[in-house]
């Protein structure tokens, strides 16, 4: 029986967390945890919110397992927890829906979770701690990265390389065998057709903020 699970964060992604693991998964959920200068209320969805010192006196590793719930939008602080809650000595279970496709030759790694209708075709090779969002697809011998989010609709074709802390935007296409260097942003829309070297941020050809409606 699987353990019960501490979540890292209070926002969305946390109770959306929640919502996954207790749903598809049975998990008991005993608590979120908080840096301390977040602190503001004692609860969330019922449940304490703690420092992580405290959390660890309470629900130790060998009773509980953890899960780092922190949007991407905060990426060096998810890594952050990702790296002291696997130091401390935490297992960090990962979620896959029941409607994902993840081909069986697939290893999901730790503190991932992979959202409803994504596919992760045979051969790719996916890393720790990566949010894939709903209808995402990683294509054949792909290889993504540590630390990395996918947002909605993302397509990565055959054989493209990942680097670590990327966040790919909705709808974003990359070319097959295309290499995307560490921390990179893909913006919503764009076509990624080569190679992007590391930090770079990319966006689509033509964004349209507004919509003029006619009579």
């Amino acid at each position: 029986m699987d353990k019960p699970l501490i979540i890292v964060g209070t926002g969305m992604q946390a109770e959306e967390t929640h919502f996954y693991f207790s749903t598809f998964g049975g998990r008991a959920i005993d608590a979120f945890v908080l840096d301390p200068e977040y602190l503001r209320e004692p609860t969330f969805l019922q449940r304490p919110v703690l420092e992580f010192a405290e959390a660890r006196r309470r629900f130790p590793p060998r009773t509980h397992d953890l899960y780092v719930a922190i949007g991407m939008m905060a990426m060096d602080a998810r890594r952050r927890w990702f790296l002291a809650a696997r130091d401390a000595g935490y297992t960090m279970p990962s979620f896959v829906h029941p409607t994902a496709l993840v081909a069986s030759n697939v290893t999901v790694g730790a503190n991932t979770v992979i959202k409803e209708m994504a596919v992760v075709a045979p051969f790719a090779q996916v890393g720790d701690d990566l949010i894939v969002c709903q209808q995402a697809s990683i294509g054949h011998h792909a290889r993504v990265g540590d630390h990395c989010f996918l947002a909605p609709a993302t397509i990565l074709s055959g054989a493209v390389e990942v680097g670590e802390r990327c966040f790919l935007g909705t709808g974003c296409v990359v070319r097959d065998r295309v290499r995307i260097g560490d921390g990179c942003i893909i913006g919503a829309g764009a076509v990624v057709m080569g190679d992007c070297p590391p930090g770079g941020v990319y966006r689509a050809a033509r964004t349209v903020r507004t919509r003029e409606v006619k009579p």
